[in-house]
This record gives C-alpha cells, structure tokens and sequence, in this order.
C-alpha cells in the first residue's frame, strides 16, 4: 500500500552522507555515491519505509535516523547489503 508517493525525496531530519569506498563500484566517476549526494535521512514519506522509493538514498523513519545520527560518529563505515 502506497501512503505517497512525489516526485521528491525531502530530507526531514538528519543526513548521513556516504562516501564509497568501492572503485568502480560507489566510488569514481559515474558511481560516486558522495558525488550523488546519497545520503542515509528521514523522509517525509514514512509510509514507503521498506520499499524502493527513493532517488538513491537511504530513508529512514525520522525517529530512527535521530538516534542512529546521534550514536554514531563521522568516519564510521557503513556495509549496505541489497
């Protein structure tokens, strides 16, 4: 069940920018993840958590990406499995 669905991705809390560390893959022309501006962020469209509907990011309920912005630190890697 779609709750919405626009033509945009608003960032409504945080922003976790990624950085790829894969050359070829999230990292380099083309792929660049940081480059893209793929970020991990809440969303205005909380009704979508858990199916595609983003331009590329990762969305989170907001609750969520406060806390998880709040534990973690710049520079910590994040493995994103498909």
């Amino acid at each position: 069940m779609r709750l919405t669905n626009s033509d945009n991705d608003y960032v409504t809390t945080r922003i976790m920018w990624l950085d790829g560390q894969e050359e070829g893959k999230n990292k380099g022309k083309g792929v660049d993840s940081y480059k893209r501006y793929i970020y991990i962020h809440g969303t205005h469209e909380e009704g979508l958590i858990g199916q595609k509907a983003s331009h590329g990011c990762i969305r989170m309920f907001n609750s969520d990406v406060i806390e998880l912005f709040n534990d973690v630190k710049k520079g910590t890697k994040v493995y994103i499995k498909a």
